[in-house]
């Protein structure tokens, strides 16, 4: 089928039974830290971690954290908050895991902030996984504080879970099938702007598919606004959107092929697109099983830590949203910077 306008697409198809030029960025277990709080999306959370665990030969770490509440009005002097975090945490392990815990998982629960004690559990995590609304903040919001901050200061990936429920609470069994991490043919797609972070983010999605043994689309996008010019372009000389569109792939393939080349064992799909970035992988991310993408690219404001398409991602993606800060790929990670977290 030719390609549509504005939409290039290179396939690269792995090499079956090789095993050759493995690249291992992860340790041999992983630990996947994933914050509880007793609401659905954190017990969404807690589901995804354990499948995503047992996918990765992970071990995983329940957090519930707890604090007393400012209140004008005197507490009941039987209510104890840590009570309810460990009961919380308690009936989320229940639900999901049943009566028997498995070794490779444990729960601790912790005084004082939410997101400081899961940044802090960033700092020797492998994966941070949180939901994306919290039983706190203001109703409407599409990410809860807790969840953003993890999202813009996170020192390992965070991974954003986005659950559709009933009144219930409870979810569709066709579509948690559909949405389960060994559902076939959905791919973790990525977002790809040429940019270091960017890299670092194709690397874990290589890394995280072998161990999935799913599929990766890398998406490249471009605007009228932003037409890449050939040193050779007279002044006024206009590209047609395909001559654009090969010229992005171009790009894409030379700067990707080393990383991907590194992982034979996944097939890889590249794309570039004429859209904008945010809104493809936001549609992108209705049949994904990830989107990926780097915690900065390279537009918007030095000094941010999330940039603007990440943010709408973690923010309105229809699936899990991996969010990868800068140095993941090379295991430096920049010092927690506990002032620019709230609570």
């Amino acid at each position: 089928m030719t390609p549509s306008r504005g939409l290039s697409t290179l396939r690269h198809d792995p090499q079956e039974g090789h095993s050759e030029g493995m690249d291992i960025t992860e340790s041999t277990h992983p630990l996947i830290v994933v914050g509880i709080d007793g609401s659905r999306p954190s017990v969404s959370a807690l589901a995804f971690a354990k499948e995503y665990a047992e996918r990765r030969q992970g071990r995983l770490r329940a957090v519930s954290v707890w604090s007393y509440p400012i209140s004008y009005n005197p507490l009941p002097v039987t209510w104890s908050p840590e009570k309810d975090a460990e009961f919380q945490l308690r009936m989320a392990s229940k639900e999901v895991f049943g009566h028997t815990l498995p070794e490779w998982y444990e729960q601790t629960v912790r005084e004082g902030s939410a997101a400081r004690n899961l940044l802090d559990e960033s700092r020797t995590a492998d994966v941070l996984i949180v939901g994306s609304r919290g039983h706190g903040g203001f109703t409407g919001l599409l990410l809860g504080s807790v969840s953003a901050q993890c999202a813009a200061h996170s020192r390992c990936p965070a991974i954003v879970i986005h659950a559709d429920h009933d009144a219930s609470g409870a979810r569709d069994a066709a579509d948690q099938t559909e949405r389960s991490l060994s559902a076939r043919g959905r791919a973790l797609v990525v977002g790809y702007d040429g940019s270091a972070n960017a890299y670092d983010a194709l690397a874990w999605a290589l890394a995280a598919a072998e161990d999935l043994g799913a599929p990766v689309t890398v998406i490249r996008t471009w605007s009228i606004d932003r037409i890449p010019r050939e040193s050779t372009d007279e002044f006024g000389h206009a590209h047609s959107f395909d001559d654009v569109t090969a010229h992005v792939r171009r790009d894409l393939v030379s700067e990707t092929q080393t990383l991907i080349e590194k992982h034979p064992r996944v097939a890889v799909t590249l794309q570039a697109v004429l859209a904008q970035p945010a809104e493809e992988l936001i549609k992108r991310s209705k049949h994904a099983l990830m989107v990926v993408v780097g915690s900065r690219g390279r537009g918007g404001f030095v000094g941010l830590l999330l940039g603007s398409v990440s943010a709408e991602c973690a923010s309105h993606g229809m699936c899990p949203v991996v969010v990868v800060p800068a140095g993941s790929r090379t295991g430096s990670r920049a010092p927690l910077d506990v002032t620019a977290v709230h609570g």
